[in-house]
């Protein structure tokens, strides 16, 4: 499983931030919704949320796809604004074998063990993710993690909720990362990722009744 969220990444993190300046090249665009994956997924955001086009990364076989303020990525104040800020992250890989027979206890087994949490960390160490809580919600696994990386990227909380879920035979992980100076409740956190993943199912709806992976939620 891929780092959650690349160094391309971590530029536009100063696009999501509210009065930053923003540059020509990443203002040109900003869509509200994106295909990736060799046009296989489509991944959209709650109200105000919009694509970053300059930190996303596709593939043929997967893609990082990340989002913020509206507002902010296409450089326009009068743009929409999400009601809860932050920044949104989806990532769309293969299911693997291990994971089209796992039920909901073994992912959340190994969520738990170092390698589990060596894949939700930023740096790839087990020892720097701590898992806080795993449950299922809104037809997805949620968790909860705290990433003390050294990676951690600046302006950004170290806690931070994902919701992993099937569309097909691909993987959808998508997150939502508050900002330090304005950080979001666990209910708002929550309330986004909820609103995020209903938002990808139904731009994605056809694939959901040829899911291959009936024990992993979603």
């Amino acid at each position: 499983m891929s780092t959650w969220i690349s160094r391309a990444a971590a530029v536009s993190i100063l696009v999501a931030l509210p009065g930053c300046l923003v540059s020509p090249e990443v203002t040109r665009r900003a869509p509200q919704k994106i295909t990736v994956a060799d046009r296989s997924v489509i991944v959209a955001g709650p109200p105000g949320y919009c694509i970053d086009t300059a930190a996303t990364r596709d593939s043929t076989t997967g893609a990082f796809v990340l989002l913020g303020s509206c507002a902010s990525i296409a450089g326009n104040p009068n743009a929409r604004t999400p009601t809860a800020p932050a920044l949104l992250t989806a990532s769309i890989s293969p299911v693997s074998p291990a994971l089209a027979t796992a039920s909901s206890t073994q992912l959340e087994s190994f969520f738990r063990s170092a390698s589990g949490r060596a894949a939700l960390a930023r740096d790839g160490r087990a020892g720097s993710v701590r898992i806080l809580k795993i449950q299922q919600q809104g037809g997805a696994l949620y968790i909860k993690a705290r990433d003390i990386s050294a990676k951690s990227d600046g302006g950004l909380v170290r806690e931070y909720w994902r919701g992993i879920f099937d569309l097909g035979d691909r993987l959808v992980t998508v997150s939502v990362i508050g900002f330090a100076d304005r950080p979001l409740s666990d209910l708002a956190s929550l309330a986004t990722l909820d609103a995020f993943a209903a938002r990808i199912r139904a731009e994605n709806h056809g694939m959901l009744a040829s899911s291959t992976n009936p024990r992993l939620p979603g």
